[in-house]
């Protein structure tokens, strides 16, 4: 009788055992390759492109024993239960799939294993970690991106697969580009259709591509919402929404929510648009995507999409500007230039006590109110004040016309120069 290894499917049967075996992931096998001590990290990429691949070598890497959870199934009694044979046993290698949907509470109770030691926690999200993961689980990692498969590495695996198969499948070139493209990015969806394919047929008959259309006739769907498909689509989104066109914006998001996305994945998104897109050309669009947020968590779906529908028709509709976004990169790259040791002129320092006061914190600050709302002042450190830098240029678009049009008058008062 075969070995249960024998019996495995097809993705498991032929997974990497080292980082010479693994396909693509160039960049995040060279970081990888570097940690020769045990550490805690979080991975994250679409799905099939080997976080629990590289969970399971970093575990032989490390010698350490492999525990595997899922994190829709796991609760804080298993991560107790854990961190007690752990202190019996050593520290314990712990791949946490789907680590994303850990509430926060949850995500609390490893903290402890993950600071001690006790736990080297490898956490896997298809979920940007900074979206999902609590900031102290957070700084107790390592954050490493994985990026979806091109169609050569997909190729190679794919080719790997019909090497490890007894007898081995006669498939044209033309087939296997069409698995591939229905793949999505996934390697282990690939091995695990060509797995299905050959099963379903005479061994020996040769696979053409309107063979796999056959047999993949029912599950395809344009849209995989975990895949290659899942970024193309949010991106077509966001640029519709982004170029003014609710129309096309609708569309993409229909075709979202019929692929099964994730709603608030989806909000969370529209939220950044409205301060990064739209900012202050429509001081409502951000608050109005905050609202759609919470609503959305408060009614769920599928009442949920009119509220994602209202907030990004809206949005589509604004006038847009982008000056937030580009004034903050530009402060940030002129700070990082410049250093942070400019000093705060006394002016403009705190002076909580009399002791401060007699330091002259605060002397010489000027309190606008007392002046009808403005006066002409200097707000830089004395280094700047002479040629002081604009980082925020409004446009003439929408509401930030207006601000373009103070701020224009009160530039000319400080610096004597003409607004750009």
């Amino acid at each position: 009788m075969g070995s249960l290894f024998e019996r495995a499917p097809l993705p498991h049967k032929i997974r990497p055992s080292s980082f010479a075996q693994v396909i693509g992931q160039e960049k995040a096998k060279l970081q990888l390759q570097k940690y020769k001590e045990p550490v805690s990290i979080l991975l994250y990429g679409p799905p099939g492109t080997g976080k629990s691949t590289i969970a399971r070598i970093l575990g032989g890497t490390w010698k350490l024993p492999f525990v595997e959870y899922n994190a829709v199934t796991t609760g804080v009694a298993d991560i107790k239960k854990l961190l007690e044979r752990s202190e019996k046993e050593g520290s314990i290698l712990l791949f946490l799939d789907e680590i994303h949907r850990f509430s926060s509470s949850q995500q609390d109770s490893l903290l402890k294993g993950v600071e001690t030691g006790g736990i080297v926690l490898i956490g896997a999200t298809t979920e940007n970690p900074s979206f999902r993961i609590t900031r102290p689980l957070l700084s107790r990692c390592q954050v490493l991106r994985l990026e979806p498969l091109g169609e050569n590495d997909l190729l190679e695996i794919l080719s790997r697969g019909i090497e490890s198969l007894d007898p081995k499948p006669n498939i044209t070139k033309e087939a296997s580009s069409l698995l591939v493209r229905y793949s999505g990015g996934d390697a282990r969806k690939l091995l695990s259709n060509l797995e299905g394919l050959v099963l379903s047929r005479d061994p020996g008959v040769q696979i053409e591509a309107s063979d796999i259309e056959t047999f993949l006739e029912s599950r395809v769907i344009e849209y995989d919402q975990s895949g290659e498909s899942h970024y193309d689509v949010i991106s077509a989104f966001i640029k519709s929404v982004r170029g003014s066109d609710p129309d096309a914006a609708l569309f993409y998001l229909a075709l979202m929510l019929e692929g099964g996305e994730d709603p608030l994945f989806i909000a969370r998104r529209l939220i950044i648009l409205a301060s990064e897109d739209i900012g202050n050309a429509s001081v409502h669009g951000l608050p109005l995507a905050v609202a759609g947020l919470h609503a959305l968590e408060t009614i769920g779906m599928p009442e949920g999409r009119i509220i994602l529908g209202q907030v990004t028709t809206f949005l589509a509709s604004c006038p847009k500007s982008n000056a937030s976004y580009l004034g903050i990169g530009s402060a940030l790259s002129f700070v990082k230039e410049r250093g942070t040791s400019l000093k705060i002129p006394n002016r403009l320092r705190n002076a909580p006590t009399a002791t401060h006061k007699k330091e002259g914190a605060g002397q010489g600050y000027k309190y606008p109110h007392d002046f009808g709302g403005f006066t002409p002042f200097s707000y830089f450190p004395d280094d700047l004040s002479d040629n002081p830098p604009q980082f925020y240029k409004p446009t003439k678009n929408g509401m930030e016309g207006k601000i373009r049009e103070h701020l224009s008058s009160i530039w000319k008062k400080i610096s004597g120069k003409n607004y750009e």
